[in-house]
Order: structure tokens, then sequence, then C-alpha cells
């Protein structure tokens, strides 16, 4: 499951970006005599938009589903604008167009991190508890498969926070960044001594994920 959310995000990352670059080809062929280049950007435009509609109906994304519902009329409207009117359409055209991009991909990027952190903070909590009904179990098998998904959460984070498109502030990255070394580091230590268990280790990790879990869930 954290490998799937990371894909989406990753893929919703590319749609952004795609979004953002045909935003600026459509303004440049908005004033192009080219009707060759013309053609192009409105083909490679108008594909985009029939990927983005496709991927809205995949059960697999989290949108909300307004916004999913929302993003399909777009891309009806992308589709008949470009089949009606071609390379002929006016350079309002073009740049309503370019516009729609811009401002799909910021909203599309927005609405993603908010599912992020809905997403993470769930996940959070739940490896919390994971660690915790496992700690009490004296199940090893339990406790090492609690362990490692804890480790998985915290490296998908870990990973989300050195990415450069990332929008939270550098402290507030740097300081996850710190936590998920502390969790990797320790766990290794919790893993090698399963017959006496560190509580007190085990209790920070339980409170980190509580704590990142409730501030994620606030900041949102």
């Amino acid at each position: 499951m954290l490998d799937e959310i990371k894909n989406q995000i990753d893929g919703a990352s590319q749609e952004a970006e795609l979004l953002r670059e045909y935003a600026d080809f459509l303004e440049s062929a908005a004033k192009s005599k080219n009707n060759d280049y013309k053609v192009l950007v409105l083909d490679e435009n108008l594909k985009m938009w029939v990927a983005i509609e496709a991927s809205m109906k995949s059960p697999k994304n989290f949108l909300p589903q307004e916004i999913k519902d929302n993003l399909t009329k777009l891309s009806k409207y992308v589709e008949q604008v470009t089949i009606s009117k071609g390379v002929d359409m006016t350079e309002n055209y073009y740049k309503s167009l370019a516009e729609i991009n811009r401002q799909i991909s910021e909203g599309l990027m927005e609405s993603v991190n908010a599912n992020l952190a809905q997403q993470e903070a769930y996940y959070l909590a739940k490896c919390g508890l994971d660690l915790s009904v496992a700690g009490k179990s004296g199940d090893k098998t339990q406790f090492v498969e609690a362990l490692d998904s804890n480790q998985k959460l915290w490296i998908m984070i870990k990973t989300l926070m050195s990415a450069e498109n990332s929008k939270l502030p550098k402290e507030t990255r740097n300081n996850l960044i710190k936590l998920a070394d502390y969790v990797a580091k320790n766990t290794i230590k919790l893993g090698q001594n399963l017959d006496n268990i560190d509580q007190k280790m085990l209790d920070s990790f339980i409170n980190i994920n509580r704590q990142i879990s409730e501030g994620l869930l606030g900041h949102r």
C-alpha cells in the first residue's frame, strides 16, 4: 500500500510538470506561424488530457471525487475546443488552454499534498498501534513485521521530504528527515534484541508516530 501511494504521488507530480510544460508550448504555439508546430502541440496537449481523464476513472485514484469530476469536465472542454477550433483557434483560445494547464497543475499538487498528509497520518498512527500491540504480544514474528512496516513508512517520508518539489518549510523537512534517520538507526537495535525489547526505545517510536500523525492532521 505504501508503494502504491508513493507511485500515485510520483504520477501526480509528473502530470503537474507536464501540464506546466504544455502551458508554455501552447503560449508559444499561439504566436507561431508554423501550422505543423501548432498541430503537434495541440495533439500532444490533447493526448495528455485524455490520459488524465482515464486516470480519473481508476478505482485506485485517491483524489476526492469532486476533483476527479472537475478534471473530467475540463478534459471534455479541452477536447471540444481542440477538435472544433484546431490550428485556426484564436490566440485567446491558446492562452485559455495554457491557463487551464497552469491552474490545474498547481491545484493538482495542492490536492495531492493534502491527501498525502492524510494518508501519512493514518499510516503513522496504524504503525504506532501495530508496534504497541506486537510489543505486548511477545510474538517475535509479529514484532519484526511491525518494525519493518514502520521503517518502510519512514523511508518513504524521508524520500518525499528530500524531493526538490516539496513545498514544506525547510526546517520541517529537515526535522522529519532527522526523525527518519533516528527510526532507521534504532530499528536495527530493536530488531537485534528481540528477547529483551528496549521498551523505552519502543515507546519513543510509538510517541513519534502519534505526535507526527496529529501534527499532519492539524496542519492539514
